[in-house]
């Protein structure tokens, strides 16, 4: 895809491969994430060979090869979910009623797309096709939704939303919560464990005896990245290895006061 991508022009942001969480706390990914002036729109990528046959009565997707005819979930279905989620996300940020757009679009160069349904035609495509629908989709470049510092506060609020599951990072390479070493690491010299001094409120290293106010704020950032769960007292004060629930919690509202004033 990234080769028929860069034939846009410079109007479109890009922004690939996010999970954010959405609705009842649940998590909704979307393949590619498209932002300009006059829209916002969701890619969905299929490499899928064969003939796919769109049955407007019945809702399914069937796809045909020489081996048979086999039903499998409908894009159009996960897109039309997935923009949901992300107007819900957008009104969230401050940017209600915006345009947002979805397409499916099928990367395999041997697929043939068929549907009785010519409405269908607007939402689904072929990858080669992709720039040309995008900048149609476009219409009017005077007729605009969003300026250039909108779309850049949309793109980093989507990115810092991001939270990539990492669970398949897991099972690949066989690792197991228990493995994940727990505490602050020295900013300095990377030594495994800080420890916290109470009267002055620092994190000390005793390979380069160096002090740190805010080391702990990495390993908070790790553990935020690492596990797919809220960071509560417990298990902050697990995994920095503290003992005091008053010290941890004025650790994590300093962080949440600084995440606020991001």
């Amino acid at each position: 895809m990234d080769y028929h991508f860069q034939f846009l022009n410079d109007d479109f942001t890009l922004l690939h491969d996010l999970r954010i969480r959405g609705i009842n706390q649940t998590f909704f990914q979307m393949d590619t994430v498209v932002l300009c002036p006059q829209f916002i729109g969701i890619i969905e990528v299929k490499n899928l060979s064969g003939s796919i046959i769109f049955d407007e009565s019945t809702k399914q997707m069937l796809r045909k090869t020489q081996n048979g005819v086999e039903s499998l979930p409908n894009p159009l279905t996960q897109v039309r979910r997935q923009r949901i989620q992300l107007e819900n996300f957008l009104t969230d940020q401050g940017f209600p009623g915006l345009p947002v757009k979805s397409i499916v679009v099928f990367a395999h160069p041997s697929t043939i797309i068929e549907t009785e349904n010519k409405s269908i035609i607007h939402s689904v495509i072929r990858a080669e096709f992709i720039s040309e629908k995008l900048e149609l989709l476009q219409g009017n470049p005077i007729k605009t939704h969003l300026t250039f510092n909108q779309i850049q506060s949309i793109a980093k609020q989507l990115c810092q939303a991001d939270s990539p599951d990492l669970t398949s990072i897991f099972q690949t390479y066989e690792i197991d919560r228990s493995d994940i070493r727990k505490g602050v690491y020295c900013p300095s010299c990377s030594h495994p464990l800080m420890s916290r001094q109470q009267k002055n409120g620092s994190w000390y290293c005793s390979r380069c005896l160096n002090y740190s106010k805010t080391a702990h704020l990495q390993a908070l950032d790790d553990f935020s990245i690492l596990f797919d769960e809220p960071l509560t007292n417990r298990a902050c004060r697990d995994f920095l290895q503290l003992q005091s629930r008053h010290t941890t919690y004025r650790m994590l509202k300093e962080r949440n006061q600084m995440q606020g004033n991001g």
